[in-house]
């Protein structure tokens, strides 16, 4: 059980409780985002450069989360919130007073760049907040409510949709609230004596510097660390097949299958989100045994078979069909994403680093890959033609992570391990 390993911290509990209130209050912006592609293309008629900059909006702006991270460790957890609930959670209701594309497509890039703010007070209160030996169970626990809202969310916001076209003119302006509700919540937990206590020293160092030392370090740890290289190629080149994939998506279900919006969210997000859950202890189980590098190639391989689900899928079953299997062999990337790099790292102290590049280079396949993915599409008139891009994509991927998970086995046995990459350190 989790709560007999909070003993050793009383207030743990409450503030376990408090933040289990508070995951679902914030998921609710996930879940809207899920939807707003197939919104933009069905309801306000966008086209196609329109559509797929919805759907990369929130991939290429992750590269933000750097210049998030840097601006939490300076001020207050009071006034971060608020600046990201006004910078990031409040445009989207802006879009229930656009009627048309590009004005909603203002609002959606701007609510995308604050997409990752969240991540670092997440991790400062499960740091300070939990003992070591509950952290991973309670971060599993958090993921688990937080896909169960997207997954129900989702689906309901599918169903308003249908019943309401305008309904989102309602909706938008209430998720904004409520997951305001969810912030002010964690706000409750930041001035908990527990957390106020475990506070890091906020940096002394100017931001800009702070960030030029921060980029100096993940490009020393990108060039000096070749096998973490190969693994960020391998992630890229199958991120291009996943980009490309999603950017069609919306195109999928609108223009060829012709769904309604609960169709698509029941299709594509509700069982996704269910197979995540249901296939999340066997994956974690199987990554034991394989190592995260191992799971990672197989899962590239095996998702070979999504987009050519894809091109073949003809209604609203075969699609859920798809989907279903798909998620399945998601789930052993979506650890990898996060055990890759901290397995990576070369010493515990530098694991940020590595998930500091790894997330980097998400936005920068999601620049690369979508727009290009489209325009084929548009150029060819046959989805299937960037389908069959986005295979040899995984494939390629694929075959690189099974060398790089070789050759370190075979660098182990030979060579003691590494010393840490030295890096600039902060001056606070």
């Amino acid at each position: 059980m989790i709560l007999d390993r909070l003993v050793a911290f009383p207030e743990s509990r409450n503030i376990l409780r408090l933040q289990l209130w508070a995951t679902p209050f914030i998921a609710l912006q996930a879940a809207v985002f899920q939807m707003l592609p197939v919104l933009l293309r069905s309801h306000f008629q966008a086209n196609e450069w329109e559509t797929v900059i919805s759907t990369s909006a929130i991939s290429i702006t992750l590269v933000l989360s750097v210049i998030w991270n840097e601006l939490y460790r300076r001020i207050g957890s009071g006034r971060y919130l608020t600046l990201l609930w006004i910078s990031a959670i409040a445009p989207l209701a802006g879009i229930a007073l656009c009627h048309k594309a590009w004005t909603s497509l203002v609002f959606i890039v701007i609510a995308a760049t604050g997409f990752g703010g969240m991540q670092p007070l997440s991790g400062d209160i499960l740091r300070s907040c939990y003992p070591p030996a509950a952290r991973n169970r309670i971060f599993s626990v958090v993921q688990m409510v937080t896909q169960f809202t997207v997954m129900v969310g989702t689906y309901l916001i599918g169903l308003w949709l249908n019943w309401r076209p305008d309904s989102f003119r309602w909706y938008l302006p209430v998720g904004t609230v409520l997951v305001g509700i969810g912030m002010w919540l964690l706000y409750r937990i930041t001035v908990r004596q527990l957390f106020i206590e475990r506070q890091q020293a906020r940096p002394s160092e100017p931001l800009r510097t702070s960030l030029r030392r921060v980029y100096h370090n993940m490009l020393t740890v990108f060039r000096e660390d070749s096998i973490f290289r190969r693994h960020e190629t391998a992630f890229s080149i199958y991120g291009l097949g996943w980009m490309i994939c999603w950017a069609l998506l919306p195109f999928l279900c609108v223009d060829k299958l012709n769904l309604t919006y609960e169709q698509v969210a029941r299709s594509t997000q509700t069982v996704l989100q269910l197979t995540l859950l249901l296939t999340m202890l066997p994956t974690a189980y199987l990554m034991d045994r394989l190592g995260p590098l191992k799971t990672a190639a197989w899962s590239f391989a095996a998702l070979t078979l999504y987009p050519v689900g894809l091109m073949w899928a003809y209604d609203v079953n075969s699609l859920t069909a798809v989907t279903i299997l798909y998620g399945i062999m998601l789930s052993g990337v979506n650890l990898a994403w996060t055990l890759g790099p901290i397995f990576l790292a070369r010493d515990a102290s530098q694991a940020p680093t590595y998930l500091a590049i790894h997330a980097t280079m998400v936005g920068i396949r999601g620049l690369i890959g979508q727009f290009p993915a489209v325009a084929l599409y548009r150029w060819t008139g046959d989805l299937r033609v960037p389908l069959a891009l986005a295979v040899v994509l995984f494939a390629w991927g694929s075959v690189i992570m099974f060398r790089v998970d070789r050759d370190r086995r075979k660098g182990l046995t030979i060579v003691p391990v590494p010393e840490p990459i030295p890096v600039a350190p902060p001056s606070a």
